[in-house]
């Protein structure tokens, strides 16, 4: 699994940190700062993954700015596995990457106007939360029990039936007293015993990985109808500049932004 990259991208970078390293703002000038824009363009890059904007106006490469994506994507997914207990291999992860990178390119937000305060900036983000994937706890005990199901009834019957049984019984000529089996053979459960310890093993079917598989199928289907909150959240920023003119963001700013987004609530 590539829980350690992933733990690392939560711990370390914090959603978005990619994009703002050192928690600074890196705008040309001095006086006239368009941190609205600025705002705007790192969403944009982080959700939709639409560069263009953010590169323009932050003097970031294609790879910078693909890492917000990225490192976005890819936290969305570990948060998910997270709030609802889920243990995904590497390409079930991959595949809850591909899921969670779809819904956020339909993610809807609204950055207001900057104003110019005493300590730097302070500007709104107004949010339409996706709430597909919140709330899904009963929806998910449904689908272990169905992977369970699915489970016992493959393990069932992939086992070998022993079709044999006791036909008759009573003594030979020799006085000794013995079962037949339907066929008209001797019947020694112990050898049929010996015979089935022999054989080789039978794999099992693997319920988790085959629950965690119908959660994803499940959440794929979800990205035909995403749903929205019907009145948007609206998340404040506060960005603070320092004595040499430096833009700071304080990063669980932007973490909100994304909870916002993206709700994930059991």
């Amino acid at each position: 699994m590539k829980q350690g990259k992933r733990w690392l991208a939560v711990v370390c970078a914090v959603l978005l940190a990619a994009a703002l390293a050192g928690c600074s703002i890196p705008m040309p000038g001095f006086a006239d700062y368009d941190v609205s824009a600025y705002i705007q363009g790192l969403l944009d890059s982080s959700y939709k993954a639409s560069h263009g904007e953010f590169m323009s106006l932050a003097s970031a490469t294609l790879e910078d700015a693909q890492e917000n994506n990225t490192t976005t994507v890819e936290n969305a997914a570990v948060e998910f596995c997270n709030t609802y207990n889920l243990l995904a291999d590497d390409a079930q992860m991959d595949r809850l990457e591909d899921i969670m990178a779809r819904a956020l390119t339909q993610a809807r937000y609204t950055v207001k106007e900057e104003q110019k305060v005493d300590t730097g900036y302070y500007l709104e983000v107004d949010v339409s939360s996706i709430t597909n994937f919140s709330g899904l706890t009963r929806q998910l005990e449904s689908l272990r029990q169905q992977a369970q199901d699915e489970a016992t009834a493959e393990d069932s019957s992939s086992q070998p039936e022993d079709d044999r049984y006791v036909a008759s019984e009573g003594y030979d000529e020799y006085g000794n007293y013995v079962t037949y089996d339907q066929y008209g053979d001797p019947y020694d459960p112990d050898e049929e015993e010996e015979s089935s310890s022999s054989a080789p093993e039978i794999d099992t079917v693997d319920v988790n990985q085959l629950y965690t598989d119908l959660v994803l199928d499940y959440c794929e289907g979800q990205l035909a109808d995403l749903r929205y909150d019907e009145e948007p959240r609206t998340v404040a920023l506060d960005i603070l500049q320092t004595d040499q003119g430096e833009l700071q963001l304080d990063m669980n700013q932007i973490k909100t932004i994304d909870q916002t987004v993206l709700r994930l609530e059991p």
